[in-house]
This record gives C-alpha cells, structure tokens and sequence, in this order.
C-alpha cells in the first residue's frame, strides 16, 4: 500500500493518539481497531503488527521534523533565530513523545530506538554549520564549532534519555529548556 492511503493515515493518526497518550506496551491492535470502527483484519491488511505501526509513526515524524526543520533553514533568519526556533520546533513536536511513547521505546524497540538516535544525531551536526555561520556573521561569540556541537550533542543526550528524564522527574521540555540555558548563557551569574 502506498503513503497517501487514506486509510493509512486514519489508521496511523488513531495509533499516533493512543500510542503518545498511553505509551507503545498499553496500546493493543484491537483498540487501534476499535477506535476505528474496523476490524483487526484491515488493519493487519496495511501494517504487519504494532510494531510496523510504530516504525511508520518515528518515520512520519522524522518526515515531518525534516520538512519543518528545512523550511526554517530556509528562511533569511539570522543563525540565533534559526537555531531558537530549531530547538522551540523540536520542543514542541517531540516533547508529547517522551512522555510515554520514547520511554518505553528503548526496550520494546531497541531498533527503532537506535535509528530514532541516528536521525537525532545526523540533525545536531546541522548545529554545527549553524554554528559557524552564526561565529562569521557575529551572532554568536567566537567557539570551535565542533567542541560547541559536541557539548550540545551530549548535552542533548543525557536530557532525551528517557531514563534520565524519569529518574530525574523532568518532563522532556524541562530538560531540553533546562540544557538550552545552560548551553547558551553558561553557567556564571
């Protein structure tokens, strides 16, 4: 079945609802269905299970933040605007995710999780660029961009472990505001 199946995209935006409200372990197929009006069995005719419901969820979502993502790169902002409505971007989207969803994705999906990282990853080495763009035009002071992007990057690990996230009892916008001050405005009076 192709992407722009209607059904489909009724059948994602059903699981996407239960599966951010209620985290990946508590949604069943059958509430999926059920919430549709549908049976099981046309459900199980567009997606093999919840886990491939899942996989098309994170890659929608990627889709999404890219797009969204390019359109801001896009527009003639200076490098500080770029990178603080980057970040507001991703504090908004994301951030429904980790409450339930990303936590328990870890360990119910360890695949899914890991190529989650990697599109997170491959989207922080854009803050490199950003960064010395942003070093050039004199929006930022003068840092090794990849010291910089080095420090947010791992910064911007611990604060999306869900993990962390729980044992710290921060919600994922908390941390990511939290690390985002500290990240630009150090840690002196």
């Amino acid at each position: 079945m192709t992407k722009n199946n209607p059904l489909r995209e009724k059948i994602l935006n059903a699981a996407r609802k239960r599966m951010v409200k209620f985290g990946y372990r508590k949604v069943t197929m059958d509430e999926i269905a059920s919430d549709l009006h549908m049976s099981k069995n046309t459900i199980y005719k567009i997606f093999s299970g919840k886990e491939s419901i899942a996989q098309a969820l994170i890659k929608g979502l990627q889709q999404q933040l890219n797009t969204q993502l390019d359109n801001i790169g896009k527009a003639d902002k200076a490098p500080l605007r770029v990178f603080s409505d980057s970040v507001s971007l991703l504090r908004k989207e994301l951030g429904p995710w980790f409450e339930l969803f990303f936590r328990e994705i870890p360990t119910e999906l360890p695949s899914l999780w890991e190529e989650f990282l990697q599109f997170r990853n491959e989207k922080i080495l854009d803050i490199r660029l950003l960064i010395e763009k942003g070093s050039k035009k004199g929006a930022f002071r003068r840092v090794n961009p990849a010291i910089a992007t080095e420090a947010y990057l791992g910064a911007l690990k611990a604060v999306t472990n869900p993990r962390f996230l729980e044992e710290e009892h921060l919600s994922f916008e908390q941390a990511l505001d939290a690390m985002l001050d500290i990240w630009s405005n150090g840690l002196a009076p």
